[in-house]
């Protein structure tokens, strides 16, 4: 028996749709490059090696544990955050790399020019800059704003954090992740 014409029809819409969808989705990336970006820095460039790198590189050549915090120019808890990112910088700099990445156009808050001036009214002086890779909140699952990672001294995934983080709680988490590369 032949499916009805309204039954093939709504197959042929939902291979469309489906063909529609994982073309939306794809980039001109390998897949061993999933979560590489390129950051076009704000702030910083002289700490990671140019105005513009791409993160793998920079952990290739990075000797110490990353930071990495996903931040948008209009979300209050990362404006909230950032006072306790910059205070954390400047004691830890030299044992952690803090990487700060506007994606505030991508969640629809805030353009780059938002994030660079809120850069620019906090005074933030650690590593931050925006990417034009709008794949970075899938293929980082930024699922809150703001987001932060501990990337361990080869890139992998230490602890993650959804949502502002406190002084105290930044604190912790940093030891931990020092501590956890000392062995």
């Amino acid at each position: 028996m032949f499916p009805s014409r309204t039954k093939t029809f709504q197959i042929l819409i939902l291979f469309a749709s489906l063909a529609f969808v994982l073309a939306a989705c794809s980039s001109d990336r390998g897949s061993g490059d999933e979560g590489d970006f390129v950051l076009n820095m704000y702030r910083g460039a002289n700490e990671v090696g140019g105005e513009s790198i791409g993160f793998d590189d920079l952990i290739a050549r990075e000797d110490r544990p990353i930071l990495l915090n996903f931040w948008a120019g209009n979300c209050p808890p990362c404006r909230a955050e950032m006072p306790a990112l910059q205070a954390a910088w400047e004691r830890y700099g030299d044992q952690v790399l803090f990487i700060g990445v506007d994606i505030g156009p991508y969640v629809g808050l805030g353009s780059y020019g938002q994030g660079k001036d809120l850069i620019e009214e906090l005074g933030i002086t650690y590593p931050t800059g925006s990417t034009g890779n709008r794949t970075i909140v899938t293929d980082w699952r930024v699922s809150s704003m703001p987001t932060t990672f501990f990337l361990n001294s080869n890139g992998r995934v230490h602890d993650t954090v959804l949502g502002a983080l406190s002084a105290s709680r930044l604190s912790q988490k940093i030891l931990a992740l020092i501590a956890a590369n000392a062995s």
